[in-house]
């Protein structure tokens, strides 16, 4: 049985759909939540393209707050949750919370990229498949 859930969230519609699941399976199993949101690093590029990167990063950092702010006053009062926010690839920081956090479940949202865009560009979802030795429960788009 489930008793300590991760679930990963960023700004797509089934990032939120993985978060009702999880809360949904959190309440069932009277587990324990922890919701993770990771700002990606900006990639040194950006530099160079004349981009405010430091504006940027802090844009990108206020949005996964607010997104963790708006997702924890959205849960039932008597689920215990935990917030965290990261900073790096995604894959990798989902990864290590997973070990840290001692999670025995991870709901993550697909975005449904497709074969081909997955096989060239990578996924989150697949790095952390690759990655952790937990169940997955990967929540696809709807069609």
């Amino acid at each position: 049985m489930f008793r300590n859930i991760l679930v990963a969230l960023d700004s797509s519609p089934t990032a939120q759909r993985a978060l009702q699941e999880a809360i949904e399976l959190a309440e069932a199993l009277n587990a324990r939540l922890t919701i993770i949101s990771i700002v990606p690093h900006i990639p040194s590029f950006a530099y160079r393209a004349g981009i405010d990167v430091g504006a940027l990063e802090q844009e990108a950092e206020k949005e996964s707050e607010k997104l963790l702010r708006d997702s924890v006053a959205g849960l039932p009062e008597d689920l215990p949750v935990t917030t965290v926010l990261k900073h790096g690839h995604p894959g990798e920081e989902i990864v290590k919370q997973i070990d840290a956090g001692h999670h025995d479940l991870v709901v993550m949202g697909s975005r449904g990229l497709g074969r081909v865009t997955a096989n060239l560009f990578g996924t989150v979802g697949g790095y952390v498949h690759f990655h952790s030795h937990v169940a997955m429960l990967v929540v696809h788009p709807d069609e």
